[in-house]
């Protein structure tokens, strides 16, 4: 029998990153009814003993063998992470979270349930065409890249190509833009949707780590593919602030603005990752303002 919860959080973590501290800041700002599922890629035995032992709630599995590091890798591993999630849980939603990624404010499992449930059609939430400062966000080169893998060129993976090619259809069928995609340091899927695509056999495809696509692009054409919309969470009124590289804003800024996720806190300007870690472990201790 599979245990419902209020919210799961997928995170795949590397050898660099300090999944800890991210670790901290989801528990520190959701809710107790959770369970956090890590994909173990740090190659450190005494790192995945120390997450173990962290929390009753945290579940620790290896990454997938022979699955590179990133691209059409990583989405191998996250589907390994979300494959063991559905397979004993229900939760009312997922989020797939950056190991350089924080939770910086309380709220998500409301924000992300009122929206699922004012649209049961909409199935994915994050940083989709609005970006954190109100530009269009760029699929273009995701776009060049998917004709690439279902064109002529596609033959090197004869697997990767056909599988490509079938969701294409099925997701242009559902009003996919091809190239389109939320930005993969945090989205959230409703449970519906992610169930959906597990109940299909989706995530169980490892020659999809042949593709050069991004684990997002990835994600967002299997969610569209199962008949799922997207809708944007991540501009400037939303609850994400999301860039793909460094911070969006300095963290105050984004504290006083009440946003809840933000990616990525490898920098932001002159501060270092560390800086930028230990101004938001100083929020979670002083009431998440400064």
């Amino acid at each position: 029998m599979r245990l419902p919860v209020r919210i799961a959080v997928v995170i795949p973590a590397g050898p660099e990153d300090d999944v800890l501290d991210t670790l901290a800041s989801v528990v520190h700002y959701t809710e107790s009814s959770r369970i956090i599922v890590v994909i173990d890629d740090t190659s450190n035995p005494d790192g995945v003993t120390h997450i173990r032992s962290h929390r009753p709630d945290t579940v620790i599995i290896p990454a997938p063998d022979k699955a590179p590091g990133t691209q059409g890798g990583l989405w191998v591993k996250l589907a390994t992470g979300y494959r063991w999630l559905l397979d004993r849980y229900t939760p009312e939603i997922v989020l797939r979270l950056d190991a350089d990624a924080l939770l910086i404010g309380h709220g998500l499992e409301l924000a992300a349930k009122e929206v699922f449930s004012s649209d049961p059609a909409v199935g994915l939430l994050g940083s989709y065409r609005i970006g954190p400062d109100g530009g269009f966000r760029d699929s273009s080169w995701a776009a060049g890249r998917l004709r690439t893998e279902t064109g002529p060129r596609g033959i090197l993976h004869p697997k990767c190509r056909s599988t490509l090619q079938h969701f294409l259809g099925l997701a242009r069928g559902h009003g996919y833009i091809d190239g389109e995609s939320v930005l993969g340091g945090a989205y959230i899927h409703s449970y519906e949707a992610a169930e959906c695509i597990n109940r299909r056999g989706w995530f169980s495809q490892p020659w999809l780590a042949s593709s050069q696509l991004g684990e997002d692009h990835l994600m967002t054409l299997l969610t569209m593919a199962a008949g799922y919309r997207i809708r944007d969470f991540g501009g400037p009124v939303h609850p994400l602030a999301l860039k793909w590289k460094g911070l969006p804003g300095h963290p105050a800024d984004l504290l006083a603005a009440g946003k809840i996720v933000t990616h990525s806190v490898r920098y932001w300007q002159d501060l270092s990752e560390r800086q930028v870690r230990e101004i938001f472990a100083q929020a979670r201790t002083q009431g998440s303002s400064l």
